[in-house]
């Protein structure tokens, strides 16, 4: 078992780039709902709930990525940056993390 450095920088970089898009969202719509000009057609909580599930399976992805450090998690946390990689808006480099982790953790 190998642990996976680029696995983890990918998840890492990821993650960070997640948080920040899901605070961007979140407090942009809060931000819009108050200015008065500006005419809101869809509801603005549902960009709010949407910016914090970014945030948190971010966060979850980023937990992942640190895992992929240790050689005996590195499967684990590949799986983990994988899945929620995936849930978390298809975040291409969690994604490509997530496999080299599992990859890397497979091999003996």
């Amino acid at each position: 078992m190998a642990e996976s450095k680029v696995g983890f920088i990918l998840a890492l970089i990821g993650g960070i780039l997640g948080i920040l898009l899901g605070i961007m969202m979140a407090a942009g719509s809060a931000l819009v709902t108050k200015i008065p000009t500006v005419k809101v057609t869809e509801s603005p909580t549902v960009l709010i709930v949407w910016g914090i599930m970014y945030i948190v399976f971010s966060v979850l992805m980023l937990i992942g990525g640190l895992w992929m450090r240790d050689a005996k998690t590195c499967k684990k946390g590949g799986l983990f940056a994988l899945i929620f990689g995936v849930l978390g808006g298809l975040n291409i480099l969690g994604i490509i993390g997530g496999i080299l982790g599992i990859v890397a953790g497979a091999k003996k």
